[in-house]
């Protein structure tokens, strides 16, 4: 902190904001100026997990838009960003549909801008990669099998360039910031890449923790009508894989001494159950 404002913080003043899943991060303010900063620090292990040349540049695209936090400084070697604290805010409530409906139009903002970008999300072998980030952890229960059957989803396997665009791929409700006044913000861009925008609400889904229903309301909240058959096979093939890529993440990370609770046992579940779900939506299609 002193070496990018030379100056000392207000001690005093100094908090930690939360303990994230990828980075820790700390609230401050200056001896000199009433305006907060939040310090973000890199978590155990996340140099093996993110691309920060890469964040960077997502942080840089998406400026024009407004989207994001206000960045201050960032060493990309040291592991470490300073962006002004948003005040008077709070993260979504992935229960509440007005909430909801914000952030959904948040992405919608950011898929509609097209923004090009050169790292591609290659969900498939993102998961191999943290698979062999986790070489040697007892993986979950049925594991090759729950694996060749979220690959061998056809949505999974095409992932078509021709509508690909700058995704956030971490778009969950902890990373939006919802002012009173209507602002609303999209913070921590480190997993961004270009992939289909429905990659961004099936990793919502996800998180949330939505049951099919749920995520049907989601996706006719995002698309501004009710999902075709083919939009949800696809949205549930992306949580599949979603729920694979998380739960081989949080393997990799408890070997690092991290716990996440139940929340690698919700992610592995998807990777389960939403299979499934693609194969009644496309016999549905198919009818």
């Amino acid at each position: 902190m002193e070496e990018v404002f030379h100056q000392a913080p207000a001690w005093e003043t100094v908090r930690s904001l939360k303990q994230g899943m990828t980075n820790d991060s700390f609230y401050f303010e200056l001896s000199q100026e009433g305006q907060g900063y939040v310090l973000r620090l890199n978590g155990a292990g996340t140099e093996q997990l993110i691309d920060r040349p890469c964040e960077l540049a997502a942080y840089r695209a998406v400026e024009p838009l407004g989207l994001s936090e206000q960045l201050v400084a960032v060493d990309i070697a040291a592991g470490y960003k300073i962006s002004q604290y948003i005040g008077g805010a709070h993260t979504c409530d992935a229960m509440n549909p007005q909430e909801v409906a914000r952030c959904m139009a948040c992405l919608r903002r950011l898929h509609v801008a097209r923004l090009p970008f050169a790292k591609r999300f290659d969900i498939a072998g993102q998961i191999d990669f943290y698979e062999h980030l986790a070489d040697g952890a007892a993986m979950p229960e049925n594991y090759p099998q729950v694996k060749a059957a979220v690959l061998a989803l056809r949505p999974v396997q095409e992932l078509p360039r021709e509508v690909s665009c700058l995704c956030h791929i971490d778009a969950v409700p902890d990373n939006f910031l919802l002012q009173e006044g209507g602002r609303i913000y999209l913070l921590d861009w480190e997993y961004a890449s270009a992939s289909v925008p429905l990659m961004d609400v099936a990793m919502f889904a996800i998180y949330a923790g939505y049951d099919r229903e749920e995520t049907n309301a989601l996706l006719a909240t995002y698309l501004g009508r009710a999902a075709q058959c083919r939009e949800r096979a696809r949205c549930y093939a992306y949580m599949a894989a979603g729920g694979l890529l998380w739960s081989n993440w949080c393997v990799y990370k408890e070997q690092l001494g991290e716990t996440f609770g139940s929340y690698a046992a919700r992610q592995y579940a998807y990777a389960r159950l939403c299979p499934a779900w693609v194969r009644e939506e496309e016999t549905s299609c198919s009818q």
